[in-house]
């Protein structure tokens, strides 16, 4: 059976505009989500949520519905930072509208997709929310720098348990199945320190570390490429080095490692691939996945690692043939998949947690982070009937498993 359409009216376009606007203005850099977690939690409240609850971390959570099919709409709400406002044509906090487009930091990643998501929810609460249904709607923080923290805090503590989750980062409007994962990696050597008049009397801790370098690249030149995400990587992005002073050669060196995994590769097989290298024998250097301690706006404190799993959802399952048939119903032609580039919370829904996820947002990958960000009207009125057309097949499915 088909899903309903929205009948779009003027007003609702508008009303879509506006709430968009709304997002932009109010400014939510990582870490400095409060004003926009309050804002919206309001918005829950007048929308029909029976329940809606900010957590010890503090993403915002609300609730409609106590069916057995249980679905989560995830949409993170923070942004990177602006950065130089003066690079700016439009002001990245103000909504600016033009030529049909609406720019500011955040309207593609990603305002845009949380506003026509919530609508979509507001407008099935009007039509009559199915009954065998429960949806959360999450409004995540630390996405940005931190993908899949929030998920894990809401799956480690049990806040609930979702069938399928769906993520609403910018995808144009095609269903995104997967994307590539990534991990950071530190190398770390220790040398011998000497007078700089007398470098062979120590080890210099950058000549190892020259040796470990050159290896590496060698390394990415040999790595897999996968048949849907393409190439693996392996880049060097940071080095650092310590001695006494300019005149004594360095006791410590260190490199930073930004390394992008196919869906068969793991955190254990490429820290051994680095392992198994001549100069990290050599050198007896150090290869660690480093941690972080995050501290949230709410002075919630929590680490993550910084491993974020590859994760694959195939075409053939459940989950996937609902979102086509919800954008058939929607738009009336077949629907394109796509993998991501860029990392989402999906890295922990699915890559840690193996719930089924997809993706489908409005806005492209590559205006995101960018001083031309910007969603098209047209795309956010096109993802809330794919949302509101979606929600309407998960509930419809004669199965609960989505896998």
């Amino acid at each position: 059976m088909k899903a309903t359409a929205i009948n779009f009216s003027a007003q609702r376009k508008e009303e879509l505009i506006s709430l968009t606007q709304e997002l932009i203005r109010i400014k939510s850099v990582t870490g400095q989500e409060k004003a926009i977690i309050q804002f919206l939690k309001e918005k829950m409240l007048e929308m029909g949520f029976e329940e809606v609850f900010i957590d010890e971390m503090g993403n915002l959570i609300g609730r409609i519905g106590s069916g057995k099919k249980i679905l989560a709409i995830d949409a993170h709400v923070d942004t990177v930072a602006i950065g130089r406002q003066r690079l700016w044509k439009f002001n990245p906090l103000g909504g600016d509208v033009s030529q049909g487009k609406i720019y500011g930091r955040g309207a593609c990643d990603q305002k845009g997709g949380l506003a026509a998501a919530l609508l979509a929810v507001k407008l099935l609460i009007i039509q009559g929310f199915p009954k065998n249904l429960t949806l959360y709607f999450v409004a995540s923080i630390c996405e940005e720098d931190y993908e899949g923290l929030s998920w894990q805090f809401i799956l480690n503590n049990k806040l609930f348990q979702p069938k399928a989750v769906l993520l609403t980062e910018p995808t144009d409007l095609t269903i995104a199945c997967g994307q590539r994962g990534r991990m950071d990696i530190k190398v770390e050597v220790q040398g011998l320190p000497s007078h700089g008049s007398e470098p062979d009397m120590g080890i210099n801790a950058i000549n190892l570390m020259a040796t470990i370098i050159q290896e590496l690249k060698t390394l990415h030149e040999s790595l897999p490429t996968d048949e849907i995400f393409g190439k693996s990587t392996l880049a060097v992005t940071a080095i650092q080095s310590a001695s006494n002073s300019l005149n004594t050669t360095p006791h410590h060196c260190s490199i930073h490692i930004d390394r992008r995994l196919g869906k068969k590769e793991t955190e254990e097989k490429a820290l051994n691939e680095i392992l198994s290298l001549p100069g990290v024998h050599k050198a007896n250097a150090k290869v660690f996945v480093p941690k972080s301690e995050v501290k949230t706006y709410r002075n919630f404190i929590c680490q993550i690692k910084h491993y974020f799993p590859c994760w694959l959802m195939e075409e053939q399952s459940l989950l996937v043939s609902v979102a086509k048939n919800a954008f058939e119903d929607a738009f009336h032609k077949q629907a394109k998949l796509s993998y991501w580039r860029f990392s989402t919370n999906g890295v922990a829904t699915k890559g840690g947690y193996k719930i089924p996820t997809i993706g489908f947002g409005p806005g492209k990958e590559r205006f995101t982070h960018t001083k031309m960000e910007h969603v098209a009207i047209d795309d956010l009125v096109a993802a809330c009937n794919f949302y509101f057309a979606f929600i309407q097949r998960f509930a419809k499915a004669k199965k609960n498993d989505y896998r």
